[in-house]
């Protein structure tokens, strides 16, 4: 303590101000890194073509890195025949948010078209999320 007494005149405040600066920038919340509208838009893409072809969404899981994924509608074994983005994507928050029609039949085959918003982060994780409505 006795050393900060001897500096010079004015250097005991810029160092103070050094020290908050420091806390100030080190010690904030960390931010949530932001997903990629086109990495978003290939996964959502990738997905939704695996979906058509009959993949079980479950087999994602234990990819790496693993996609975690909340389709219903897949999950309950409906078989997608078609799907159209109806925009390019959006932000929302740290996702991407796409409008998303999909023709499907369910399980006992029953023919559906539904338009659904989907939810897709690319950052921290991968994720692909139907919003519910």
């Amino acid at each position: 303590m006795r050393y900060l007494h001897s500096l010079k005149p004015g250097t005991n405040v810029a160092l103070f101000l050094v020290l908050v600066l420091s806390c100030v920038m080190g010690c904030g919340p960390a931010r949530i890194p932001l997903s990629d509208i086109q990495e978003a838009k290939g996964l959502a893409q990738r997905l939704l073509e695996k979906w058509q072809s009959g993949e079980d969404m479950s087999k994602f899981a234990t990819e790496s890195p693993p996609i975690f994924i909340s389709e219903d509608i897949w999950k309950k074994g409906a078989k997608l025949q078609s799907f159209t983005f109806l925009d390019e994507g959006k932000m929302f928050g740290s996702n991407v948010r796409f409008q998303i029609t999909l023709k499907y039949l369910s399980k006992d085959g029953k023919a559906s078209e539904r338009t659904f918003y989907y939810l897709v982060t690319t950052a921290p994780a991968l994720t692909f999320f139907r919003e519910e409505s």
